[in-house]
C-alpha cells in the first residue's frame, strides 16, 4: 500500500521519501533522524492492525499534537469511504515517528490483519489501491484545508509498512 501510495502521490506532481522502501526492519530512531534531515511537508505512516479477538475490525488514525489531528481526521474520513468500518481517531498517541513537531504527521491502521473479512480485503490488490487513493485524497484536502499550493513541490514522508 505505502508503494501504491507512492506511486498516486508522484503522478499528483509529488516528492516522496520513503523511511522504508523493502520488507526490512529500520528502527524508529534512524527513521526520524532521515527524516528530519530531509525535512518533509508531512508524514503518514502506514500500518496493519491485530487484535486478539478476530471479530474487531475497521480503519483508524492516529496522532499525537492536537495541532495535527487535521491530517489525521482528513485521512480517517477518506478511509471510511473506503467502505471499512470506523475503528476511530486517536489523539495524544505516542508512537515515535508521531514525536517531531516539524512537519504534520499521522499514523494510518488500515485494517485489522487479524480479522477474516479486514484481511481479504488487506491482501486483494483493488481494495490496496482503493486504500492508496483514499489515503493520496485525503493527503490532499488537508492540503487544501492548510491552503497549501497544488500538487507540485510537494515534499511528503511517508512509512512503508
Amino acid at each position: 500500500m505505502a508503494r501504491q501510495l507512492r506511486r498516486e502521490l508522484e503522478q499528483a506532481g509529488a516528492l516522496v521519501l520513503m523511511t522504508r522502501d523493502q520488507d526490512v526492519t529500520v528502527e524508529n530512531g534512524a527513521r526520524v533522524q532521515l527524516l528530519r534531515q530531509r525535512q518533509p511537508h508531512l508524514l503518514v505512516s502506514i500500518h496493519v492492525n491485530s487484535s486478539g479477538s478476530p471479530t474487531v475490525r475497521g480503519t483508524s488514525t492516529f496522532y499525537r499534537y492536537v495541532a495535527f489531528r487535521p491530517l489525521s481526521v482528513a485521512l480517517y474520513e477518506q478511509m471510511l469511504a473506503t467502505g471499512l468500518p470506523g475503528f476511530g481517531n486517536v489523539g495524544n498517541f505516542n508512537f515515535g515517528l508521531n514525536g517531531p513537531t516539524e512537519y504534520p504527521n499521522a499514523l494510518v491502521e488500515t485494517a485489522f490483519v487479524s480479522n477474516p473479512e479486514d484481511e481479504k480485503l488487506l491482501v486483494s490488490a483493488e481494495f490496496q489501491q482503493r486504500m492508496a487513493k483514499a489515503m493520496r485524497q485525503g493527503i490532499e484536502n488537508f492540503l487544501k484545508g492548510c491552503r497549501a499550493k497544488g500538487p507540485k513541490g510537494w515534499l511528503l514522508g511517508q512509512s512503508a509498512e
